[in-house]
């Protein structure tokens, strides 16, 4: 839901993979791309010496049109000979069809589209406060390979943020939902 922190962990997740050889690519659907550069910048990160290398490519496709989204991520992965993607958010995909059915559709082709070109993709996908669904529209969690939930729950008067790993295939995870605190340098996971 909103406030969880997904565009923050997101970014952390390309900029560290970028300080370690693995260059990204953050497609951008929602966000004002100056904006997000700017409140990135606040954790100290170099998002705007990693563009300028070439390790960071940040990209705000139009939304009209499908395969033109894919080109753009495809260029943009191709360019820079990315290692990781981040997609903010796939939620908004369903704005490029009228129904359900083809929403899904383009969802499992995006999903299977991404996966031939051989990065490591977070693509965010919102769900409705209190609501008791992984994704957006319900086929999200079943085209990835793991799915991370982020949560923003109320203990008493005040809020806290957690994590969990839904499900991570061909690996063992934990199954325990993990306290975060976003501060000065990012996203850290609390230990237990």
């Amino acid at each position: 839901t909103c406030g969880t922190g997904k565009t923050i962990f997101s970014m952390q997740f390309l900029v560290n993979g970028a300080l370690n050889g693995e260059p990204g690519v953050y497609v951008a659907l929602q966000e004002n791309l100056t904006e997000t550069i700017e409140e990135m910048m606040k954790f100290g990160w170099p998002v705007k010496k990693l563009i300028e290398e070439g390790k960071l490519l940040v990209l705000q496709p139009e939304l009209y049109n499908f395969d033109e989204l894919m080109t753009s991520i495809e260029d943009g992965i191709d360019r820079i000979k990315a290692h990781r993607l981040v997609i903010d958010s796939v939620s908004i995909v369903g704005m490029y069809f009228e129904n359900l059915f083809k929403i899904r559709k383009s969802l499992f082709e995006l999903g299977n589209r991404i996966k031939k070109l051989g990065v490591t993709t977070i693509a965010i996908s919102e769900i409705r406060e209190g609501d008791a669904e992984l994704s957006t529209y319900g086929v999200e969690e079943f085209v990835s390979d793991g799915v991370i939930t982020m949560y923003y729950n109320q203990e008493g008067k005040t809020f806290t943020r957690s994590l969990s790993i839904r499900k991570m295939r061909l690996t063992r995870h934990s199954m325990d939902i993990h306290p975060i605190q976003i501060n000065d340098n990012g996203i850290r996971i609390l230990r237990m």
